[in-house]
């Protein structure tokens, strides 16, 4: 109806246009080829984090030029950053770290882990846990406390690693290997 109302009111039609091309506007929408939804896109996921930082000076030396991001813009409460195809706002205000196992994977190869590791500025880094699951990952906390880990594998490597040593109690959801 909203569509009718736009066609007659902006074309300013008399009534016998008006009905003709309201009819043969309502018609296409009958016709599937000509209204038709795009595919669902598979490539859907997270879009960004949002980090709370107290000290946006600190933490973008530490995600710029420790870790490598990419400064994009910033401004008086934060910043845009980028990784690759991660995204990082870093945003002024009070941090409250997770006190648990909850943490940030970030995908990185095994060369930049050795690399960040071999820096100056590394040496000040807390490390919260020691790796022992498969690929290369370093645990590290932000200058707030942020549990991340740098992860040099994927989730395919990770099930790949599970059919040879499995978790306990491990149940496979769906045949995908």
């Amino acid at each position: 109806m909203a569509i009718a109302r736009w066609w007659i009111e902006g074309h300013q039609l008399n009534h016998f246009e008006k009905a003709t091309k309201v009819y043969s506007l309502v018609a296409s929408l009958d016709d599937a080829s000509a209204f038709q939804l795009p595919a669902v896109q598979q490539d859907k996921g997270l879009n960004h984090l949002t980090l709370s930082v107290t000290n946006l000076e600190a933490s973008l030396h530490f995600y710029c030029d420790l870790l490598g991001f990419k400064g994009e813009v910033r401004w008086n409460k934060g910043a845009y950053l980028s990784y690759g195809n991660c995204w990082l706002c870093l945003s002024l205000g009070e941090a409250k770290p997770s006190q648990d196992y909850t943490h940030f994977a970030l995908s990185f190869d095994a060369l930049a882990i050795a690399c960040i590791q071999e820096k100056a500025a590394f040496k000040t880094v807390k490390i919260w846990q020691e790796n022992t699951s498969e690929g290369d990952s370093l645990y590290i906390k932000d200058p707030d406390g942020h549990k991340l880990e740098l992860h040099a594998g994927s989730l395919a490597t990770r099930l790949e690693s599970l059919i040879a040593k499995p978790y306990e109690g491990l149940i496979w959801m769906e045949s995908s290997l």
